[in-house]
């Protein structure tokens, strides 16, 4: 994994130094690296166990390697948060990938566009997704040869680049497709639209992975290949299980219920827990302090609901 970090950060960074717009791929390398360096630390602490929680001062204190992970994970949490939190981070790449969308066909997507005025926009619409959505599904084959040769100097790693450049066509295609399916509502499909995003982070880490362990394969480094190859088979098992989940997936009922347990219809599972101490009468007269918080967090799914069954009548 720390291979796989490393290699993401310095094909961000090399793409900095020579001038190239690396918004997109900024973003990406934040979302990688901190969330894999959160694991990693995660990890740690559950193979020290009990030392884990201990500072560093108290494991020297027993004559111990003093190995400060309760430290690292007091540490390292913040950096999901600052600097662009990982979920802001998400709606920020999903917002570039299906940019391109909203230029061409925007208009129809917006319900206080007249009829007159999307009908005169589909020509140029239908144009381009003519010459543009047949290459998702055909041009692997006018790529066929030229893909081999290009990818011949990954050697042992050539399958795994073949597959980022089939998956990409494939993303591209499943955003086309969901955009049809759920058209204006996409942008409050959150869950969807994260599994779109750790589709393309984790295509774009094998190919930094693979790039890396080449360069280092020619200073000498031949068991790079190995790391990398072991990191891209285990990208390539969480890249099929994110596709099959942007159409197999609980998000509306996971949703609905989060409705429900927002509006304090499942109380009795609280009887008993620490701190809540709601007497029957109590629970029938006032099930939950109503604060100015859940006021004003009521009041916003209420609209939210509203303007989502607008876009769904229209």
């Amino acid at each position: 994994m720390t291979f796989a970090m490393e290699a993401v950060n310095d094909l961000s960074t090399r793409m900095a130094e020579n001038d190239l717009d690396i918004r997109l791929e900024a973003a990406i390398a934040k979302v990688y690296n901190t969330e894999a360096g959160w694991k990693i630390v995660d990890d740690t602490l559950q193979i020290r166990g009990g030392r884990g929680y201990e500072t560093a001062d108290s494991l020297k204190a027993r004559g111990e390697p003093g190995i400060g992970v309760e430290r690292m994970m007091r540490d390292f949490r913040i950096n999901l948060i600052f600097e662009g939190s990982s979920e802001i981070l998400r709606l920020f790449i999903a917002r570039e990938a299906v940019d391109k969308h909203l230029e061409v066909s925007g208009i129809l997507l917006n319900p206080k566009v007249s009829l007159r005025k999307r009908l005169s926009a589909l020509p140029p619409i239908i144009s381009f997704y003519f010459k543009w959505y047949p290459g998702l599904w055909f041009g692997w084959i006018g790529d066929f040869a030229k893909s081999r040769s290009a990818f011949r100097q990954f050697g042992k790693l050539a399958g795994h680049m073949r597959f980022v450049n089939r998956q990409t066509r494939k993303l591209a295609r499943s955003i086309f497709h969901l955009m049809l399916w759920h058209r204006a509502k996409l942008q409050r499909k959150q869950a969807v639209l994260f599994r779109v995003v750790d589709i393309g982070t984790e295509l774009f880490a094998i190919a930094a992975t693979a790039s890396r362990a080449v360069h280092l394969a020619e200073d000498g480094h031949e068991d790079a290949i190995r790391i990398a190859d072991v990191f891209c088979s285990g990208a390539r098992s969480r890249i099929k299980a994110h596709q099959r989940a942007l159409w197999a997936n609980q998000d509306v009922e996971k949703y609905q219920l989060a409705r429900e347990v927002l509006d304090d219809k499942y109380l009795w599972l609280e009887e008993g827990a620490v701190g809540v101490k709601f007497s029957r009468t109590q629970k029938e007269e006032s099930p939950m302090p109503d604060t100015p918080q859940r006021r004003r967090f009521r009041n916003f799914l209420k609209r939210n609901a509203k303007k989502t069954n607008g876009v769904a009548r229209q």
